[in-house]
């Protein structure tokens, strides 16, 4: 269960504002107007507060909503430079954890620009601490707790019914990294909450992390389901190429049509749509009987 309760959240937000007001020189201007953006998750989150007038560029992980398309971009979240993003006039930088180089974002800093981190959103805790603090940044705190609060109950109920379910199916999520390798996600990813969620069980769950998949584990595991980014599904070909794999092919869930898929977006990282994630998967893997 989530443990953060809904009352601690307005609180948690107080808290954290007084921290961001504290960390500013005094003479910036406490609450930014023109924010870059880092990771999908985050720019989800400014969008989601109602503050994406204020951002005027995103990396290229940041694909929702649709307006995150056509703003400009600095580039990949961990392959930033300092020119591409002071070159854009920024007052506030709102950074994904992870995102860097670590050298690039310490050196925005003493330029005089604000950089928050937000820690990275793998877990529902995550989620709520995540809208917290954009929103203390932004001066929307209010909302913020409003929308934290929001989707905590959405996922409680969620995982309630999560619980409830008496079927486990074990699916095994497959990622195409572009570069002939397959990868998978275990304990302490975004897929491994989504999974759990719907009453599955991560077929990957004895890993840490994302890990490169052998044919031996993707054969021993024998998954119920193969989960995978619609984009992925696309890059091999579709559901019949899958079954012409010398390696997939062998799985019974291939074989057998047991495919899931849903957009990219919603499955590498968790934010204000992970209860529709969850949604959309679990009606995948628990079609009511016709």
């Amino acid at each position: 269960m989530l443990n953060i309760p809904v009352k601690n959240i307005a609180g948690l937000a107080t808290l954290i504002l007084t921290l961001v007001i504290s960390t500013q020189s005094l003479g910036e201007s406490i609450f930014p107007k023109k924010i870059i953006t880092i990771g999908g998750p985050v720019t989800e989150i400014v969008f989601a507060l109602g503050e994406g007038g204020k951002v005027i560029a995103t990396d290229t992980t940041s694909k929702y909503p649709e307006r995150a398309l056509i703003l400009p971009k600095v580039g990949y979240m961990r392959q930033l430079s300092v020119e591409g993003l002071l070159s854009l006039g920024p007052d506030h930088i709102i950074a994904l954890e992870g995102s860097g180089p670590t050298h690039v974002l310490e050196a925005i800093k003493t330029t005089g620009v604000p950089v928050t981190l937000v820690p990275e959103l793998v877990t529902p805790d995550r989620i709520v601490e995540g809208v917290i603090i954009v929103s203390s940044v932004l001066n929307n705190f209010d909302i913020g707790s409003t929308l934290g609060a929001q989707i905590k109950e959405q996922l409680e109920k969620q995982l309630a019914m999560a619980s409830g379910q008496r079927s486990k199916p074990s699916v095994l999520f497959l990622l195409n990294t572009g570069h002939g390798n397959l990868m998978t996600a275990g304990k302490d990813t975004a897929i491994d909450t989504i999974i759990r969620y719907t009453g599955a069980i991560n077929s990957a769950a004895d890993l840490n992390g994302f890990k490169p998949l052998s044919s031996e584990y993707m054969i021993t595991n024998s998954p119920d389901y193969i989960l995978l980014p619609q984009r992925t599904l696309d890059q091999a070909g579709g559901i019949s190429q899958l079954k012409n794999d010398p390696i997939l092919g062998k799985l019974k869930a291939v074989s057998q049509d047991r495919i899931l898929t849903l957009d990219g977006t919603l499955l590498l990282g968790l934010g204000p749509r992970t209860p529709k994630a969850i949604q959309l998967l679990a009606s995948q893997l628990f079609k009511p009987a016709p």
